[in-house]
């Protein structure tokens, strides 16, 4: 009969008490100089050796042994003392099933983040409460106005014409509530975006770059499409989901609250996933068709946007520019 030691603990204090563990007949036994005991394998709760870590064994009065000798997990399991992490020893032992089993979770991680992740934030979005989603968008643009963007130099007549404008086409079509802000875009140029909460807003770089006004809101029927679909907040909950898988994986939580600081950063440079900007891609043609303003203004400013080399733009963070201006030259006025 192999004998293991191990170090008895009560719950109570933190003083362990050296003891000596066998195991027979679907029992595990225990003694020392100044205690002895037994209790049924079954009525045991195995906690097995991770890493340099040692194994535990639970007792129901909530004392526990620390067990020095690894080969106790053998014997145990054997014994039938152990249900999943049996099976876990054995899976531990082999390569190709270790590698296996890592596949496996790779793929569900992977998957997790591709596709759980994007569908649970599209569904969390629909239901989150305005005024949580305000927060989240008063805290994005504070951010933004501290760091990427100063105050706008346009003359307010001119903010307040674009604005009219964009009133005016919004009579005559469907628009989802919006904001529209004007700011200096500092380092990141022409640029336009759509934060979480409807507001929208639009540099004076991009305004100036515009050869007219209806390209101006080409581009602002873009970012209503973003609005329309809250892209922003799909965005920031996709951020804080794949934090969350984050910290399962490492157990680090500050990943999170770093994920959420970043939220301006990741609309600017990561931007929208394919699927996002050609949705609001389809939702600015449908716009500018139905208010008889010619998509071409919007493939003339991506083209402009596009020849401007070495200058942080809206065009930085959305693929297939080329392909973005076909669909637009080609569409008919109304």
């Amino acid at each position: 009969m192999s004998v293991f030691e191990a170090d008895y603990f009560d719950g109570l204090s933190a003083r362990g008490h050296v003891v000596q563990l066998t195991i027979s007949q679907g029992q595990l036994h225990w003694s020392s100089d100044a205690m002895a005991g037994s209790a049924p394998l079954e009525k045991l709760r195995w906690d097995p050796a991770v890493g340099q870590t040692h194994a535990l064994v639970h007792l129901s009065d909530g004392g526990f042994f620390r067990v020095h000798d690894r080969s106790l997990g053998t014997h145990w399991a054997q014994a039938g003392g152990v249900g999943l992490e049996r099976w876990a020893r054995v899976l531990e032992g082999r390569m190709l099933y270790a590698l296996g089993a890592l596949l496996v979770a790779c793929a569900l991680v992977f998957s997790g983040l591709r596709w759980g992740v994007p569908a649970a934030a599209k569904v969390v979005a629909a239901v989150l409460p305005d005024a949580l989603v305000q927060i989240v968008a008063d805290q994005t643009l504070q951010v933004l106005d501290g760091v990427m963007l100063a105050p706008s130099k346009l003359p307010e007549q001119r903010q307040q014409a674009l604005a009219q404008q964009l009133q005016d086409l919004c009579a005559r079509t469907s628009c989802p509530p919006y904001k529209l802000l004007f700011r200096q875009g500092k380092r990141i140029g022409a640029n336009a975006m759509a934060l979480p909460g409807g507001t929208v807003v639009v540099t004076d770089e991009l305004v100036l770059l515009a050869g007219h006004d209806e390209e101006t809101l080409a581009v602002l029927a873009h970012e209503l499409g973003h609005v329309h679909e809250r892209h922003g907040l799909r965005l920031s909950l996709q951020s804080l989901g794949a934090g969350l898988i984050l910290v399962a994986i490492t157990g680090d939580v500050s990943s999170v609250s770093d994920m959420a600081a970043g939220l301006p950063a990741l609309l600017l440079q990561t931007g929208y996933s394919r699927s996002m900007e050609r949705e609001a891609d389809d939702f600015a043609l449908h716009w500018l068709q139905s208010v008889c303003v010619s998509p071409q203004r919007f493939a003339d400013i991506l083209q402009r946007l596009d020849k401007r080399p070495g200058e942080t733009g809206m065009l930085d963070s959305h693929p297939g520019t080329a392909e973005r201006i076909r669909q637009f030259s080609r569409a008919s006025a109304c």
